[in-house]
Order: structure tokens, then C-alpha cells, then sequence
């Protein structure tokens, strides 16, 4: 019964709350009164001083002498209706330096922008429905005829058949990949040879079409229906209208400022709208995130499954206190309890000396006497009620766990009574040795997930702007701290996992915070790291040599995978390096995998019980990565139904 109840939930769940977690969206900025005579393209001028609109004023295929174009100010405020005049029911608009051209029924008006007249008008035998034009960037010219399901091609203003047999071929887009074609309901892609590949299918057949960049498009259905469409075909609805009957024709984008022009044909008007794009996560996948959402509000049983599991978690988060470095009982040498501190795990009492100091270290034995210190267990579990919260909202809606997660976020980094000094001057410290290590950062791995979890929480109202610029100067300080500080360069250099992990968190909270230049400088690092720790067979030695050398190795991994996800970000690829011993990540990996799955047996030392979880998370991140199906089967063989709903709905398919 639980999966009916959740479809039930889904259902009844406002649609403006799904709306507010989509990736892209549209603000709308204005819209003219409806005085424009049935626009049906428009097009910046060179300068991008005015728009061009095309304007029908008269029946959609009528040689009746009505049509024309006109301009309007980029504010919506200034129309001129009559520049140019006597055309028929004119359509597309494209320019090439001076020269406008415009698709008129049966042939192509060329127009002079600089005198603003007609130069000449290209007949094109047996055409009798031109639509839309593009332009590529050595001025060749491709029209559509809708009628007849052709594209023309016109060079040196001589027009030719370019492509035959696209029924219903409408919206045109020339880029360096090729010429994209609406037909239909088909989005095509033409490469250079004309061999058409469909990047997907829209619902009532498409209009206009616009690059973003990176092979994202925007692209228009006359009935009043914007979508934004990924390269890979997946799709985002913008803008509906069509109930107010406000139809989205032949729409124009300016990349330079986000803006999107929209005729709306027979509402006789123009709007603009601003492309906003939620904040691009750096360690989830937000396209994975938006495909497990989708899948539930279809009734994909396993995704719905998942989200009331992780509904389940997120419900029992609500009602907990949030948590501080205020709550532990001890008080730091700087005698301020804002500051984070704790106590090395692996060194214990000497009862050889009459107080027990200075302690001595046995590796891999965990002195339970660290617990009484609280920050480093709270703020691991500030990673984990964040990351959890910030998914459930994600994927529900619910804007409840949006709110739990910004009351834990307020008491741990911003409110002045209760939060956490941007350094970690005291952590891992040994009683008798030092108050502090930089071996200690390695325990604010939790601020990654933590960072991602705000970053989707800027997507809704209990998360507002001036809450997430506090949080980024808050680890924008960190980050200073973890490059200047004496614990901060101690751990930089660490030459195993903890260097590791120093760089993987300094990339993240870098690019965090905006300061891409040092992300991509850390990101480049971690192939001198990949150097010195991976050998060519795969193995890490320095984690080899630890009392648990499986459980370290593993770690080490997932440092490397983090890291790895995040340098993505900088344009640094991690994942296909091949270092100076001609090993990488993957061959560590690889070596690694049959010990973990216990089909080898390990030779080092473990001295503490493994857990497979760790490298089930890495299997499904290494099959999304390398796309080795073994992969897949191997997670199967530790969770043949699925890991944790976290774990599945971060990594998984």
C-alpha cells in the first residue's frame, strides 16, 4: 500500500513546488501591449539596440500585400510598426552583417538594414510555405518550407534544395554542430554530411529553436509550450500559455544576456524572459536527481519505493534539535567554545606515566575517550541530516525538509550564538603533544555534501539569497584558513589519504565560494597526488601500510572519486589519467575491487571488520563513469535489491 499512498502524496502535492526544483526557469521581464500584428519572429539587430519582429497581420499563408516587419525597443517600450512594408505573411527572420532576410510564403526578402529597405527578393520555384531562416556564420542561408517538408540552402543569394522528405520542417538553428530541424515532432540534428540524428520528440510538434550552448537548446511550441532540452534529449518545461491561449512562436535567445524573446502570433504581443538556472550542484547530479523525480510522478515503482524510503529518514530528522559547537562539554585553549575541537582517535592513555602523558599511538585501535568530545560526531551528522533533508525537499517538494535543513544550517555556521569559527585550529589534537593537527581536517569532509545539500536548497524559499552569500563567506573563510594556516599546509601535504581528502575539500569549498581560478589549480594537483600514491599495477601504498589496509585503501578511493566528480567542474579530467607509473584511478580501482568483494584474499593487514557499503557507492559512481556493465553486476553481488535510499538516489540509475 506504502507506493500507492506516496503516488497519492506525489498527486496532491501543489505543481509549483516541483516547478521550484527544476534546473532552468523562466523570469519573466515584459510584454507589450497587444499591438503588435501578429508576430511571428523576432531577431536583435546587430548591435542589439532594437528587435526585429516579423509581422503577419493577416492570414498565416495570405499573399495579400499586409505583412511586414517592424522594430521594438529591447525594453518593450518603443514600437515601430511600418519599417518595412507590402510584404505578404512573413515569418523567419535571420541577418548576415547589413542584410536581413526574411521568409515570405513563396521567396526570400532581402532587406538593407542600413537604408531600411528592400534590396531584392529571392523567388524559390514551387515553394509556398517558407517559415523560418537561420544563418550560419559564412552567411549561407537555410529556409524551411513547411508545406512541402524542405529546406533550401542559398549562397551568393542562388537557392538550391538542400534537404527533402522532413515533413512538417519548420524551425531552423545553423551552429558549428551542424543545422538543427524541427519537423514535426521530431528535434533533429543535420551534421555536415546531412545525416540526421533525433535528439528527441516534443509533445505537439516544435516552432522555434535556439542554442544555449554545450548542445542545450530552447525550443517553442506554437500552442504555447517552451521547453529547455539537453543535449542528451532530456527535456524541461519553461513556460505554458497555451491556456491563455498566448501562442510561443519563432522565439530568439541572447546568450550574452540570458534574455528569451517570445512573439506571441495571435495575442499581438511580444514578451522577454530571463533563463535562470538553479545553482549546478558539484556533487550530485542534478539531471539524475530530476530523472528519479520524473520517474516517481510517472509511478516508477522502484523510484517511488526509493522516495518513500528516503521520505521515511527525512520525516524522523524533523523533530530532532539541530545541533552546534556549543553543545560539547569541553572548552577549547582558546577559550571559545565556537571553536571546533576533538581528539586524535588513535592515541590512548600511557598508564606507564603517573598522568597518562604524553598518549601513545596504536594505529587503526579507536580510543572510545574521543567521544567525549561532540563536534566531530555532530558535525558528521550535520553532513548526513543536511544531505538527506536537501534531497527529500529536492525530490517531494515538501518544503518542510527545506526548512529543517535551513534551521540546521542557521545554527551551525550563521547565528551568532551558535556558530562554528571558520578554522580548525584544535582538531585531532594529542593530549600531552598538541591542542591540534592538521590531520584533524580530514573530519570536515562532511562540509562537501553539506555545501551541495545549500546549494539545492537555493532553489526554495526557506533558503533565501542572503542565507546562502553568509554560508559562502563563511567557507570562503574556511578556505583561507585550510590555505594559510599552519594545520592547513601540514595537511596539504600529506602524502596519503589525508592529502587526498585536503584537496578534495579545498576544490569543492574553491568552487563554492566562485573562486574558480584556485579550483582548477587545486583540481590539477590531483594528478601529482595520483602520481606519488597509485602504482601501475594499482596499488597505494602508503594506505597498504595502515593496520587496516583495505578500509584505507577504500578511503583513499573515495577521495580520489570525490575529488575527481568535482575537478569535472574545472575542465580537469581525474577520472581517464594515466600517471607516471602509466596506472590511475581506475587501475587502483580495479585492483582493489576483488579483495573488497572477497574474491581474493588480502594480504595486508585489516585489523578492523570492512564494510562493503564503502565500495558498493564506488561501484555505481564507477559504472555511470566508465560505463563497464561488470560494475553494475559486482554492486549487485553486495546489494542485489539496492544500497541505502540515499546512496541509490545519489549514484544510482
Amino acid at each position: 500500500m506504502k507506493p500507492i499512498r506516496w503516488i497519492l502524496i506525489l498527486l496532491t502535492t501543489p505543481l509549483a513546488l516541483y516547478a521550484q526544483a527544476q534546473s532552468h526557469s523562466l523570469v519573466k521581464l515584459w510584454e507589450t501591449d497587444t499591438v503588435v500584428a501578429v508576430p511571428e519572429s523576432v531577431l536583435p539587430d546587430a548591435t542589439h539596440s532594437f528587435l526585429f519582429v516579423s509581422l503577419i497581420d493577416g492570414g498565416p499563408w495570405d499573399v495579400d500585400g499586409k505583412g511586414g516587419v517592424g522594430k521594438l525597443s529591447l525594453d518593450g517600450k518603443r514600437y515601430t510598426p511600418d519599417w518595412i512594408t507590402g510584404l505578404n505573411a512573413p515569418k523567419g527572420l535571420g541577418r548576415y552583417k547589413d542584410r536581413l532576410y526574411v521568409a515570405d510564403v513563396s521567396e526570400v526578402v532581402v532587406m538593407d538594414i542600413a537604408k531600411g529597405k528592400i534590396e531584392k527578393k529571392i523567388g524559390i520555384a514551387g515553394a509556398t510555405g517558407l517559415n523560418d531562416i537561420t544563418v550560419d556564420a559564412t552567411g549561407i542561408v537555410y529556409v524551411s518550407d513547411s508545406k512541402a517538408g524542405r529546406v533550401y540552402r542559398i549562397q551568393n543569394d542562388i537557392p538550391t534544395l538542400y534537404m527533402d522528405d522532413l515533413p512538417g520542417a519548420n524551425g531552423l538553428k545553423a551552429t558549428k554542430d551542424g543545422l538543427y530541424i524541427l519537423a514535426k515532432k521530431a528535434v533533429l540534428l543535420a551534421d555536415a554530411s546531412k545525416k540526421l540524428r533525433t535528439i528527441t520528440d516534443l509533445p505537439n510538434g516544435g516552432d522555434g529553436i535556439e542554442e544555449v550552448g554545450n548542445g542545450d537548446l530552447i525550443v517553442s511550441e506554437w500552442v504555447g509550450y517552451v521547453y529547455y532540452v539537453y543535449a542528451d534529449g532530456r527535456k524541461e518545461q519553461l513556460l505554458d500559455t497555451h491556456l491563455q491561449k498566448k501562442n510561443t512562436a519563432d522565439i530568439q535567445y541572447d546568450p550574452a544576456t540570458k534574455i528569451l524573446y517570445i512573439p506571441g502570433f495571435n495575442a499581438k504581443t511580444v514578451s522577454a524572459w530571463r533563463l535562470a538556472s538553479s545553482p549546478s550542484t558539484l556533487l550530485w547530479d542534478s539531471h539524475r536527481l530530476n530523472t528519479w523525480r520524473e520517474k516517481a510522478l510517472a509511478g516508477d515503482t522502484t523510484a517511488l519505493r526509493l522516495i518513500t524510503r528516503l521520505r521515511g529518514q527525512a520525516d524522523r530528522l524533523l523533530a530532532l534539535a539541530p545541533l552546534s559547537v556549543m553543545d560539547k562539554g569541553l572548552t577549547p585553549p582558546s577559550g571559545s567554545r565556537h571553536d571546533y575541537m576533538s581528539q586524535a582517535p588513535y592515541f590512548w592513555y600511557d598508564s606507564s606515566k603517573p598522568n597518562g602523558l604524553p598518549y601513545l599511538r596504536r594505529d587503526g585501535q579507536r580510543n572510545p575517550e574521543i567521544n567525549k568530545i561532540t563536534d566531530h560526531e555532530s558535525l558528521g551528522e550535520l553532513g548526513s541530516r543536511v544531505h538527506t533533508l536537501a534531497l527529500a525537499w529536492k525530490l517531494t517538494g515538501d518544503n518542510r525538509y527545506a526548512e529543517k535543513a535551513s534551521l540546521l544550517l542557521h545554527r551551525w555556521f550563521l547565528d551568532d550564538s551558535s556558530r562554528m569559527n571558520p578554522n580548525l585550529d584544535y582538531g585531532q589534537g594529542i593530549p600531552g603533544i598538541n591542542t591540534g593537527r592538521g590531520i584533524g581536517i580530514i573530519e570536515t569532509i562532511p562540509l562537501i555534501s553539506i555545501a551541495d545539500g545549500a546549494i539545492l536548497l537555493e532553489a526554495s524559499p526557506a533558503w533565501t539569497a542572503t542565507d546562502a552569500k553568509a554560508l559562502r563567506s563563511w567557507y570562503t573563510q574556511y578556505l583561507h584558513w585550510m590555505l594559510t594556516s599552519t594545520n592547513g599546509l601540514e595537511e596539504h601535504r600529506a602524502a596519503n589519504n589525508h592529502g587526498t581528502w585536503w584537496l578534495a575539500q579545498a576544490t569543492d569549498f574553491a568552487l563554492f565560494t566562485g573562486e574558480t581560478a584556485t579550483a582548477r589549480q587545486l583540481a590539477e594537483e590531483g594528478k601529482a597526488k595520483m602520481d606519488h600514491q597509485i602504482e601501475a599495477d594499482g596499488k597505494m601504498p602508503e594506505e597498504l601500510a595502515r593496520t587496516n589496509g583495505l578500509g584505507y585503501s577504500t578511503y583513499n578511493l573515495q577521495a580520489f572519486f570525490t575529488l575527481s566528480t568535482i575537478a569535472s567542474h574545472t575542465g580537469i579530467d581525474l577520472w581517464t589519467y594515466n600517471n607516471q607509473q602509466h596506472g590511475g584511478l581506475r587501475a587502483a580501482f580495479n585492483w582493489l575491487l576483488p579483495y573488497a568483494l572477497d574474491q581474493k584474499k588480502w594480504e595486508y593487514q585489516q585489523i578492523s571488520p570492512y564494510n562493503k557499503d564503502e565500495i558498493y557507492a564506488l561501484l555505481l559512481q564507477a559504472y555511470t563513469v566508465y560505463a563497464d556493465r561488470q560494475y553494475l553486476s559486482d554492486a549487485h553481488l553486495i546489494h542485489l535489491d539496492g544500497g541505502s535510499p540515499v546512496t541509490e538516489i545519489s549514484w544510482g540509475l
